[in-house]
């Protein structure tokens, strides 16, 4: 998987070759298929072992990540950072590139495509733990009017797994409360829980519709999709069971394409890719939008990108 600053290689997916062209295109202010091509020739130079297609191969590679982007404008709805210029493919940085939604887009490129082990802290801020706070917000959008959620995981407040489900329990109204099943304390920092959202009904009684969701940046996150079980969880930690099951769900900042959406949603649940949370980031809280905005200036800076 390539990481930024860097060339994907010849054997790239779209979304690799996608994030690669909007990333220079931020560099440098605008991409075309023709200088990404030349892009993946330097890489040929560079590395024998890989190389890169046949030179029609390779340009309809590139035509299809273009393809791509063009997809992610659409189903970004609005926000989506960058302009593409038909006939041509040439992808530009908007004008409008400083909206809210616009930074939020660059700050899950990012994160993706940066390493996140060692390029996580910047401004103060943890960007992998962002990702938790954006997700509770988008959640909450999702789920739309009268909706609430809060983060469960390592982002939150509070310090104890126990008082975190304690926590969770009092606000969703279910589950009575921690219950330790095993003969030995837990030891979980967060059951593979990041962000909790629900919908409530007047009357407060038992009975919602309920989202467990797991939070992952960067791009080795395909063996976590299935590992957050909202039964699991509820049946070790919970001393009563909520009446409907939560929903379970999955927020990764890459954008991701068809190929083997189908199968990746089966296994993650309702899965909200970079497109996915962009689309309901309309209403983002300005403490959480200041601190995204200052992580993604603080990373861009420092990764030969320009500021925002």
């Amino acid at each position: 998987m390539f990481k930024w600053p860097g060339v994907p290689s010849a054997q790239a997916d779209l979304n690799e070759l996608g994030d690669f062209v909007e990333l220079t295109a931020w560099q440098r202010g605008s991409m075309s298929i023709t200088a990404t091509l030349q892009a993946l020739g330097r890489l040929e130079e560079n590395d024998y072992r890989n190389g890169v297609p046949e030179e029609e191969e390779a340009e309809g590679i590139v035509e299809a990540a273009y393809s791509e982007l063009s997809q992610r404008r659409e189903f970004c709805r609005t926000g989506y950072p960058f302009a593409i210029d038909q006939p041509g493919y040439t992808l530009r940085v908007s004008p409008d590139s400083q909206d809210s939604k616009s930074i939020l887009y660059k700050y899950l490129l990012l994160a993706t495509r940066l390493n996140m082990n060692t390029n996580r802290d910047h401004s103060g801020c943890n960007g992998t733990l962002l990702l938790e706070e954006l997700a509770e917000e988008v959640a909450r959008n999702y789920l739309g009017s009268r909706s609430e959620s809060l983060v469960f995981g390592t982002a939150s407040n509070i310090s104890s797994f126990e008082g975190r489900v304690n926590f969770l329990c009092q606000q969703i109204g279910e589950g009575g409360g921690f219950e330790n099943r095993g003969l030995k304390p837990p030891t979980e920092r967060d059951g593979k829980l990041d962000v909790v959202a629900w919908k409530d009904f007047a009357d407060h009684r038992p009975g919602k519709i309920i989202l467990f969701g797991q939070c992952k940046t960067g791009t080795h996150y395909k063996e976590e999709l299935a590992k957050l079980q909202p039964g699991a969880f509820r049946k070790k930690y919970m001393r009563s069971i909520p009446v409907v099951n939560p929903v379970r769900a999955f927020f990764v900042s890459e954008a991701l394409p068809e190929t083997n959406w189908h199968n990746m949603s089966v296994d993650a649940g309702l899965l909200f890719d970079r497109c996915r949370i962009i689309d309901f980031c309309d209403s983002v809280s300005e403490v959480a939008l200041g601190k995204i905005k200052a992580w993604t200036q603080a990373a861009a800076q420092a990764n030969d990108l320009p500021g925002l």
